[in-house]
């Protein structure tokens, strides 16, 4: 195989040892860093990085109601912060016109992301007619008008079912000829998420949008559209952060008489992560456990990885695709230990072409001694060259080498744009 120049060195060196930080907050996102935050230690709400967005929506071209048909009036002293804590209550109070107060603000024009990691640690309020949010929309409605540029929904409650939480797109056409696609979490043995705080998350990359609570992976979505302009399209622009406390609506219903006020949102903290790499970098991992110890020449890993063609019209043929793949195993004993992993990887683009099945050549790049291989732009070329026009996956084989016995093996590879390379174009 071709040699790596220092770049692809330093991306291997990321793939076997991510630092600490990336490792405990980022899932699947390649060597992520800690881009923005609000821990809320202050006596006072950041306005550096918040708006507070006040009234019933009317302030900012939208009907009364906020477009849900909401009873509350947003009001600033609804929002406080205090105790390394931001708390949003909601109020059975009149204002402007409204039966109740609350609050919602927005990072928008302070704090706006295309793709990267985005999390909140927060207790839920409880009762009937409680809707919190968080929640993500474009910066500019660059594909038109909701929700043909698009809605990210991290989190979703109904405080009428305290142990369930949704994350939700919103995309399609402009309303009414717009849709959604959801999935929900319930909290194991019927929890509530009242009574602790939890982590809340989505993982958002070019063409793949993940969802988590405290760290467990529960929803994937890869499909969506806009009106407007092709996929990826909507979810490729910058959007903005909003979290809010909404009391009744279109969704949730009304509050009853078993609608105890106040009622809390409580947020310890925001954080924002981005991966280091340039936008269309991909990630691709995969961990297989064998019943019974097998030999190192017997054990095998496959994974089939997003690979955007670069001879078809969604991706940028002047820019280049590089790929390194690390691959890890634990010797076969009970008190299992890290093992040097010798063998190959094979390199094959895969598909399907009017409805027939197709596999490419096979190419090989040997392991290192690190259990390491790097493949450049030039090789990848070479498979896209062959398959030029049609859509393909990348599918990535480790087969291994020797008679030592291993229980695991895990394969992690990595696809990244050389922009460099790119620039000389």
């Amino acid at each position: 195989m071709s040699g790596v120049g220092r770049g692809a060195v330093l991306l291997l060196a990321v793939l076997a040892a991510p630092a600490p930080s990336a490792r405990a907050q980022c899932d699947r996102l390649p060597s992520c860093e800690l881009v923005w935050a609000d821990e809320f230690d202050g006596a006072a709400l950041d306005l550096s990085k918040w708006e507070v967005m006040l009234g019933t929506g009317t302030t900012y071209g939208l009907p009364a109601g906020w477009g849900n048909n909401e009873l509350q009036s947003y009001q600033a002293a609804n929002a406080e912060v205090a105790g390394g804590l931001l708390t949003m209550t909601a109020r059975r109070e009149s204002a402007a016109g409204s039966e109740y107060t609350s609050a919602r603000l927005r990072t928008r024009g302070k704090g706006e992301w295309t793709y990267g990691r985005v999390e909140m640690r927060a207790r839920l309020p409880i009762g009937r007619g409680l809707w919190p949010a968080f929640w993500m929309l474009p910066t500019s409605a660059a594909y038109g008008a909701w929700a043909a540029s698009g809605e990210i929904d991290i989190m979703e409650y109904l405080g009428s079912e305290p142990s369930r939480v949704l994350g939700t797109l919103h995309y399609g056409a402009r309303w009414p000829q717009n849709v959604f696609s959801s999935n929900d979490y319930f909290l194991p043995g019927g929890a509530s998420f009242h009574d602790d705080f939890h982590t809340f998350a989505v993982e958002w990359e070019r063409g793949e949008i993940r969802w988590y609570v405290d760290g467990r992976h529960y929803a994937t979505q890869t499909e969506w559209f806009s009106s407007a302009a092709p996929y990826p399209a909507p979810f490729d622009v910058d959007f903005h952060l909003l979290v809010n406390l909404a009391v009744g609506g279109n969704f949730p219903g009304a509050p009853d008489a078993s609608t105890q006020f106040p009622q809390e949102y409580v947020i310890d903290w925001i954080r924002v992560y981005q991966s280091v790499f340039p936008q269309g970098t991909q990630s691709a991992s995969r961990d297989v456990s064998f019943p019974e110890p097998v030999r190192m020449r017997d054990a095998r890993a496959v994974l089939i990885t997003t690979f955007e063609n670069q001879a078809l019209a969604r991706d940028d043929p002047d820019q280049p695709r590089n790929l390194s793949c690390a691959v890890g195993a634990l010797g076969g004993a009970p008190s299992a230990s890290a093992v040097r992993t010798k063998g190959t990887l094979e390199l094959q683009l895969v598909g399907e072409d009017a409805g027939v099945r197709w596999r490419g050549r096979v190419l090989r790049a040997k392991l290192d001694r690190t259990g390491a291989a790097s493949v450049d732009s030039a090789v990848i070329a070479e498979l896209v060259d062959e398959v030029a026009g049609t859509p393909a996956q990348l599918r990535v084989a480790f087969a291994g080498r020797g008679a030592k016995r291993v229980s695991r093996v895990t394969l992690d590879c990595l696809q990244w744009r050389d922009e460099e390379e790119a620039a000389a174009h």
